[in-house]
């Protein structure tokens, strides 16, 4: 019979109570008996037995507290034997001779106990009759139950909290509710108690006193269990120096004691208590003699590697498996493993490297360029694996916003020692505008064989030289190569310098007016922070302001870049969402961030956000230098049609909104010249003209084609808040009813073409589905991590962004979100 501990012996229809009845029947009509009690200390299994003898004493049964001599034996005694678990083996075993032969009774009550064979002998003949008690751990709604008849009303997290820190002991549950209740009759008026505090206290107290009754080698066992140490009984044989028979005895003494949970976990809030008990010095020699203990064994794990690092023990292996673990392991997780592997062999490159590149990936961009600038403060550009350190450098000079030093450095290291860092090296060339360095370390990587990543590689290569290119063919080209090569090529998103060149590619593909291939990049970038940034310029590109306004990160971003990239979309969604109070504030921030950042071609269009915001607040004149920066750029690479088209259309738009027809007409003049070499962009010049026309020229100047022309460009462009917005204003502007109807049911047309759902992928990020999926399955947290091999822990933060970008308020909210998606 197992049941959870309750609450109140005499209710019948409780299996407890139901136990009780039945062993105080069989004891009153001297029926053959054999009947035990198992539970955890604090589970209630004395008392339970004191209620027991309590009954049979009203009947006048007699009975032994504890065996008996052999002179007072009469045949028919029935003994009462607390805690069985403590008696001599030799005595239970006679005892179970005794209770088969029919010459015994006992009633008993003992700790858990899997390999003492004289318990468990007894514990089989109460199984025959069924009556052997389990006495379980107290569950949250026991807790409830119990705060509620002391006349407590708990929340259920307050009860959950209460349960783990008791251990879900049923003695130690009552005390702390008890505690609670004593301290809140107590409590002044309007004063407060922290029930917590006074679970941890009593808890605590529990504990200790528990931990102080164990023998030195349960102890023993316990402390390892609390170092996350193997448990089998080998090990903690060869550990605590004992023979096998007394490891497997004190494991199965540590595991009655209550605390060790499922596979042997150590119950957390024991863990100070524990500490007291045994001491800090032996804590550390345990852990020192686990450790060298696994290091004997055939295979050695990460975790072994880095308790072994962290005890001071040297190894040869322990570098070489810290470094595999850290190869696969989570950005946070990595920079501790090569922490622990440099403690050992400082200074070693491969192990240093590898830590700068995983700091840098999880956002540490100072520790990453301080150990990258000591590497190469004396290094020659011939020295073997030194370009992956340039990279290193060269990527913490791009998130400081100081694209040149990225390209100097690349160009320190020359053509031919780039190797794998030449599509880096490329992306770094090409966005300050060095098109002749870019192209002397294409000539280089055109020299091998054209074959697996290189052939790949190469393709991304040329197409960023194409798109910097005045020679409009190959500009036309530019982003096909670079999706064709960069979506093949990139297995994820982790590498840092990734997730640079691909925000250099998806500028590009938005600059060419191509959507489908900025999702196309954006889905390689992988689930992490570039590939959320990016969502968030791919959506406010696409006029998509809800799903911008859902996607923005909680957190300021650590990069200068990415600040000004970040700034640039606020500024955008209030400008076109017309809040001019919020456009007002944000703009105090905005000279900083642009004064802390060098101009490249990739961030010609958060500038230009910062160009039309200025112009709507009548601030150009605080951004002119930075405008002209862009300009200087552009102009030096001949201004290449891909990035110069939008810039000078955007240039006449900034002139638009600040009512400069003088600039409008130079910015549309250098549009026009920019677009006469190529077909794609000469509709943003017509686009232009109307623009400026239905601004600055008298109503009825421009004809209704000229307007439709002007709105299909834009909308080819994926630029469908700007169609719409064209749309509006000639409706605006026409003297003719029927026109001004039809144009805004062309304005009505784009916007709701524009805030139509976007297909799944376009939504979620693959990992964000997959968590969609499994959760509309009915899984929890920790099942669908386990699922989906990742934390509980990291599921809530994926189910926590996926609420966000559905809207969705309530659990509820969000699965209907998700299935109206198309996820289920």
């Amino acid at each position: 019979m197992t049941a959870s501990p309750t609450p109140t012996v005499g209710d019948r229809r409780d299996p407890v109570s139901t136990w009780v009845d039945a062993v105080v029947e069989r004891a009153r009509t001297r029926f053959p008996l054999c009947a035990v009690v198992v539970g955890i200390p604090g589970s209630g299994r004395s008392a339970l037995l004191n209620v027991v003898h309590e009954r049979l004493r009203e009947l006048d049964v007699a009975v032994s507290v504890g065996m008996p001599t052999g002179g007072d034996m009469d045949g028919t005694t029935l003994v009462l034997a607390d805690d069985l678990h403590t008696w001599p083996g030799d005595l239970i075993a006679r005892m179970a001779t005794m209770i088969d032969a029919g010459t015994l009774g006992l009633i008993a009550t003992t700790e858990p106990r899997e390999t003492d064979s004289a318990i468990r002998l007894v514990l089989d003949l109460a199984r025959r009759s069924g009556a052997v008690l389990e006495l379980g751990t107290m569950s949250t709604a026991d807790v409830l139950v119990q705060a509620a008849r002391a006349g407590l009303t708990l929340t259920p997290a307050t009860a959950s909290l209460i349960r783990r820190r008791c251990g879900g002991a049923r003695n130690v549950v009552t005390a702390a509710l008890r505690a609670i209740r004593e301290e809140a009759a107590a409590a002044a008026p309007g004063e407060t108690v922290d029930e917590l505090v006074i679970v941890e206290r009593v808890a605590r107290d529990r504990h200790h006193r528990l931990l102080r009754g164990l023998d030195p080698t349960t102890l023993s066992v316990l402390a390892l269990a609390s170092l996350r140490a193997p448990l089998d009984p080998e090990s903690l044989a060869e550990t605590l120096d004992v023979p096998y028979e007394t490891a497997v005895e004190a494991l199965d003494r540590a595991r009655g004691s209550g605390l060790l949970h499922g596979a042997d976990v150590f119950v957390s809030a024991a863990a100070d208590p524990l500490r007291a008990v045994v001491g800090n010095r032996r804590l550390a020699q345990l852990r020192r003699t686990s450790i060298a203990v696994r290091l004997r064994a055939s295979e050695l794990t990460v975790d072994d590697a880095l308790h072994a690092a962290e005890s001071g023990i040297e190894d040869p292996r322990l570098v070489d498996t810290l470094l595999a673990g850290a190869a696969d392991a989570t950005a946070a997780r990595a920079v501790v493993l090569l922490r622990a592997a440099d403690r050992l062999e400082p200074g070693r490159d491969d192990v240093r490297l590898l830590m700068a590149q995983r700091a840098l990936a999880s956002g540490d961009v100072d520790g990453a360029g301080e150990v990258a600038d000591l590497r190469l403060e004396s290094a020659h550009p011939t020295e073997k694996g030194i370009e992956h350190w340039v990279g290193i450098a060269a990527l913490v000079a791009a998130h400081r916003g100081l694209g040149s030093l990225a390209a100097d450095l690349y160009r320190w290291l020359g053509p031919d020692n780039l190797a794998a860092e030449s599509l880096s090296a490329v992306t770094a060339l090409v966005g300050v505008g060095d098109r002749e360095g870019a192209a002397a370390v294409a000539a280089v990587e055109s020299a091998h064989p054209p074959v697996g990543a290189r052939a790949l590689r190469s393709r991304a290569v040329r197409g960023l030289l194409a798109s910097v290119c005045a020679d409009h063919e190959d500009g036309d080209d530019a982003v096909g190569l670079v999706v064709r090569g960069l979506t093949s090529a990139v297995p994820s998103g982790r590498d840092p310098a990734i997730g640079r060149t691909l925000h250099a590619a998806t500028a590009l593909a938005l600059n060419s007016g191509d959507l489908d291939a900025a999702r196309a990049l954006r889905k390689a970038v992988g689930d992490c922070a570039a590939g959320a940034q990016l969502d968030v310029e791919i959506a406010l590109t696409g006029g998509d302001l809800d799903m911008a306004t859902r996607l923005l990160p909680d957190d300021e971003p650590a990069g200068a870049v990415d600040r000004l990239r970040t700034h640039a979309v606020h500024l955008g969604l209030a400008r076109r969402n017309g809040d001019s109070s919020a456009l007002a504030a944000l703009w105090t921030g905005a000279p900083a961030l642009l004064a802390a950042t060098e101009m490249d071609l990739y961030l010609l269009r958060p500038l230009a956000e910062f160009w039309q915001a200025a112009a709507r607040l009548d601030q150009t004149a605080s951004i002119d230098r930075h405008v002209a920066a862009a300009d200087r750029l552009l102009e030096s690479l001949g201004n290449p049609v891909t990035w110069a088209a939008p810039w000078h259309f955007a240039g006449v738009q900034a002139a638009v909104i600040a009512r400069d027809a003088e600039l409008a007409t130079e910015r549309r003049r250098l549009l026009q010249g920019v677009a006469g070499r190529n077909a794609h962009a000469s509709g943003l010049v017509a686009a232009a003209r109307t623009w400026m026309a239905l601004t600055f020229e008298p109503a009825g100047s421009v004809d209704d084609a000229q307007v439709a022309a002007a709105v299909a460009t834009l909308r080819l462009r994926g630029l469908t808040w700007e169609a719409s917005r064209l749309a509006g204003l000639a409706a605006l502007r026409t003297d003719d009813p029927g026109s001004s109807a039809d144009l805004l049911e062309t304005a009505r047309s784009v916007e709701a073409d524009r805030r139509r759902p976007r297909p799944i992928d376009g939504l979620l990020t693959e990992r964000e589905a997959e968590v969609a999926r499994e959760l509309l399955q009915g899984f929890t947290y920790r099942e669908i991590g386990a699922r989906l091999f990742i934390s509980a822990k990291t599921v809530e933060h994926h189910v926590s962004r996926i609420r966000r970008r559905m809207d969705a308020g309530s659990r509820s909210e969000l699965m209907a979100a998700l299935r109206a998606a198309g996820y289920s």
